[in-house]
């Protein structure tokens, strides 16, 4: 019976070695080279509540949405679209359409929330940074013309150096946007998000 035990245990734990990772070593899917998210208008942080949000949540919230940005907002038939992909570097691409009028001549440029990990790093092995909060991106931008900006780049011509090939980077992205640059800059304008009716 003893015996038994002991070739039961044994193989569990073979099989357990086998299948576990290495203590450090990342687990990474075979494929994760594209994000795509729908443009929503940014609209400032409820600090102060003073209502509750209907639906079973019922979380709190307060009284009055307030955009982020006063001159650059969708107007009634407005959309926005930002694309990713990743390939022998990080495309970025976005699309924002039937902006207010009072966003022409305006500068709109990306920002990004996120989180990295990656091989290669200094301390010999793979590490995961700190997250970074609506980080500019670069050249990511455009010139708001006749209701329309359009923004087709890459992080390699954004942020040179900033993804260095060969070590396995994950960006985990917590959110997307865009943001006014020319003039007073307010809060991010446009962000990543779902409209639901």
């Amino acid at each position: 019976m003893l015996r038994r035990i002991l070739i039961v245990g044994g193989a569990l734990l073979g099989t357990a070695l086998i299948v576990s990772p290495v203590l450090g070593q990342r687990a990474l899917p075979k494929k994760a080279n594209k994000y795509q998210a729908t443009i929503v208008q940014g609209v400032e942080v409820c600090t102060a509540t003073n209502t509750t949000a209907p639906g079973v949540l019922a979380t709190a919230a307060c009284d009055q949405v307030v955009a982020a940005d006063s001159l650059c907002q969708f107007t009634a038939k407005g959309s926005g679209k930002f694309l990713s992909k990743a390939k022998t570097d990080v495309s970025v691409q976005v699309k924002l359409s039937n902006l207010t009028d009072t966003c022409n001549g305006e500068t709109l440029c990306g920002v990004a929330s996120i989180r990295t990990s990656s091989d290669g790093c200094a301390s010999g092995g793979s590490c995961s940074t700190v997250p970074q909060a609506d980080l500019p991106l670069g050249i990511a931008c455009c010139t708001v013309d006749k209701n329309k900006c359009k923004v087709k780049t890459t992080i390699g011509v954004s942020l040179p150096g900033a993804l260095p090939a060969g070590n396995n980077t994950e960006i985990i992205i917590g959110e997307v946007g865009m943001v006014r640059t020319s003039g007073v800059t307010e809060g991010v304008a446009f962000r990543a998000g779902l409209l639901f009716p």
